[in-house]
């Protein structure tokens, strides 16, 4: 299976691509557009996302909206115009941007053209591609959740994850109702007084983790003979291509536990092999152990503030302010739609690596002949 992405921040329009999904895949617009309103909603959200109403558009690989086999091909198009004059050139980059790196590669001299590609806009289109993604699992009953796990110095407990991996439903509603989707009340209010007090009150911008999980993934899925192509492999590559991602965890965190107490004993109960904790996030050797996968995800803060740092003129090399360019103050409830996206993308992959990628119901018929005997 491959992605592409194509499209320019404030071009007419960006285009995703998957290749090898199986036929007979009903696609829901409906709910690929859901998780495109959730991509634009949160506190700490800039300006373009009151421009931007995402509405997906598949425009091949699919027959009266089922799949074909053939590359399925999306578009979204662009409302938001460019909010600078593109015929004055750019030429101070932002610390912590694409503008000074790009230039250093491609050396094409307005900086512009670099934040057209350095922009999270492109993320709709890996959102929309996820979503078909999850609506792929949704036939192998495999679900994914994410919440903002921390803003700021503010942060949830380790001692509250598990709670939500046993009621997923319910902390899925919670999250939703949340401003910065944090499932938890008290903490969720504590991380809207930290962007007000130490990002809108000093206009700059603040970063953090989101937790993702996926729940009823069966053993087996990925495979360790090719390195790279490691579940946890992928989940890495993936997940650190997401704007601001400046690491990925899998499973517990703490690493400073000795071995006894870290792994995850074996027990056979109920008739099937589990474990008595999950501190390996459902991952093991690279492939999937049967317990949940459990990603934690760190954002660093957008790099344009209100309040520029210093920066340089490329072309006069004058020392000066770097420019201020509408953005968020905060990504991290945004981004919850986008790292469960992601993680829906390599599952399916799994899935579809495993078992083929003729047709649904046959990949179906494999996989729970597989998994209807005792693991």
């Amino acid at each position: 299976m491959e992605i592409k992405i194509a499209g320019d921040s404030h071009g007419t329009k960006m285009i995703g691509l998957i290749e090898e999904i199986p036929a007979g895949l009903k696609i829901d617009e409906q709910k690929i557009n859901d998780n495109l309103r959730r991509r634009r909603l949160g506190y700490g959200r800039g300006e373009r996302m009151k421009i931007e109403t995402d509405q997906v558009q598949v425009i091949a690989g699919t027959w009266n909206g089922v799949t074909t086999g053939a590359p399925v091909v999306i578009e979204i198009e662009n409302k938001a115009g460019n909010p600078i004059n593109t015929n004055d050139q750019r030429h101070v980059p932002r610390p912590g941007h694409g503008d000074y790196t790009g230039w250093s590669k491609y050396r094409l001299t307005d900086l512009n053209i670099y934040t057209e590609r350095n922009s999270a806009r492109w993320t709709c289109v890996l959102t929309a591609l996820g979503s078909i993604a999850e609506q792929f699992l949704d036939h192998f009953n495999i679900e994914i959740m994410s919440f903002v796990s921390s803003i700021g110095s503010i942060c949830v407990e380790n001692s509250m994850f598990e709670e939500i991996q046993r009621n997923f439903d319910f902390y899925i509603q919670k999250r939703d109702a949340s401003p910065v989707q944090c499932p938890f009340d008290d903490v969720s209010e504590r991380m809207i007084e930290e962007i007000n007090e130490k990002a809108l009150k000093q206009d700059t911008t603040l970063g953090g983790s989101i937790k993702t999980f996926a729940i009823n993934v069966q053993p087996g899925l990925g495979s360790y003979a090719n390195v790279l192509n490691r579940v946890d492999s992928k989940i890495g590559k993936y997940f650190m291509s997401i704007p601001s991602v400046k690491g990925v965890f899998i499973g517990l965190e703490d690493v400073s536990l000795p071995g006894n107490k870290y792994h995850d004993p074996f027990v056979f109960q109920n008739g099937k092999i589990n474990r008595t904790s999950n501190n390996a996030g459902g991952i093991e050797a690279g492939i999937t152990n049967g317990e949940n996968i459990v990603v934690t995800t760190y954002f660093k803060p957008i790099s344009t503030l209100a309040k520029p740092l210093d920066s340089i003129n490329l072309e006069t090399k004058e020392n000066v302010k770097a420019p201020y360019i509408r953005s968020d103050s905060v990504i991290l409830p945004a981004a919850t739609v986008i790292t469960e996206c992601t993680l829906a993308l390599i599952l399916m992959e799994e899935i579809i690596d495993g078992f083929g990628n003729d047709n649904i119901e046959l990949i179906k018929e494999r996989y729970f002949s597989k998994y209807s005997k005792n693991n």
